[in-house]
């Protein structure tokens, strides 16, 4: 059971992303927007591949959860987005046994949770899932998350256009990508515990998608699957264990989840998180625009300024980021 109640969790009006990102998913992040030919990758993606398609695609075959519809969904979607402060996207069931959810939509985004993953988890964990979601819309993972969907197809793609010569370029581009959006996952676990505001809801949630079924749901216990994690850190000890860790983390598109465990129960013990949940956290310039307006004095915009230093501001969609040549959000050029 939560130990935090819908009516007890706290909120976080104006939290700044930047709470959120983990230091993998930065260090990622700076390491994808320094490749060459970034940029013409992001607008052809943008080009090939029209989002409103997609959405169609997905609009004929999953349902779409609405107050009517799936109603008990709908309330923990508008619960998440109040906590983390996110505009409420649209949210969609799809038929499939297999536990996942994923979001796509780099304009418009909408989050889609599939039938195998509400059948097996609790409340509070489907309520983990969606916050991790919307975690991705709030940081601006959308665009680079779905290029990396279909960047092997993109890049081969482009490689016909030219010979083959874009295809051997974007190699370098490709595994980079694909390192960041692995990393980018620690950072909406970061999101998940800040809505559900326990660290023992986030562990569960992990072991059920390591290793849970309908049947034995109820007999698992964290404190055993926790152990699993120190084992594997203690692996690290050898050099040749080590190298087989990077072959399995290789192809995959998520971290290993007894890492993500790990992590996650690291930040939920980290006087950082503990500051958030007090109220003491990075605010977005945009919050400050709306205690302004509201009458407040300009103080404390003025105070978040350092917060910011070193953002740059799209033209196109608002969106405050570190990259000073294009939109991570829209793709759109900064200058």
């Amino acid at each position: 059971m939560s130990t935090a109640q819908p009516n007890a969790r706290r909120r976080f009006p104006g939290l700044d992303p930047v709470v959120l990102q983990h230091p993998f998913d930065r260090t990622a992040l700076s390491a994808l927007q320094r490749v060459p030919g970034l940029d013409i990758v992001v607008r052809k993606f943008i080009e090939l591949f029209p989002e409103r398609v997609a959405y169609i695609m997905n609009i004929a075959q999953t349902v779409r959860v609405s107050p009517l519809q799936c109603p008990q969904l709908y309330a923990q979607l508008l619960e998440a987005c109040e906590i983390l402060d996110v505009k409420e996207p649209e949210l969609y069931v799809a038929q499939h046994p297999v536990p996942n959810a994923y979001t796509s939509g780099h304009d418009h985004p909408y989050i889609v949770v599939t039938t195998g993953l509400l059948d097996l988890m609790n409340q509070d964990e489907v309520l983990a899932v969606i916050a991790h979601e919307l975690g991705h819309i709030k940081s601006g993972h959308v665009l680079y998350k779905t290029m990396a969907r279909c960047i092997t197809l993109l890049l081969t793609i482009i490689g016909d256009m030219t010979l083959g010569i874009g295809r051997l370029i974007g190699r370098a581009l490709e595994a980079t990508l694909l390192e960041w959006d692995r990393m980018s996952e620690f950072t909406a676990d970061r999101s998940a515990l800040m809505v559900v505001q326990d660290p023992q809801i986030m562990l569960s949630l992990m072991m059920k998608l390591a290793g849970g079924t309908l049947f034995q749901r109820d007999q698992m216990d964290a404190s055993e699957f926790l152990k699993q994690a120190n084992l594997y850190e203690s692996v690290d000890a050898n050099v040749l264990d080590r190298m087989y860790k990077l072959l399995l983390i290789a192809p995959t598109t998520h971290p290993l989840i007894i890492v993500r465990s790990r992590e996650v129960m690291n930040w939920s013990e980290s006087r950082e998180y503990k500051e958030t949940l007090e109220g003491s956290y990075p605010h977005t310039p945009e919050y400050y625009g709306r205690v302004s307006s509201s009458g407040s004095t300009d103080s404390a915009a003025s105070a978040s300024s350092g917060t910011n230093a070193g953002l740059v501001h799209c033209p196109h969609c608002g969106r405050e980021q570190v990259n000073q040549r294009f939109c991570s959000l829209c793709g759109g050029a900064i200058s």
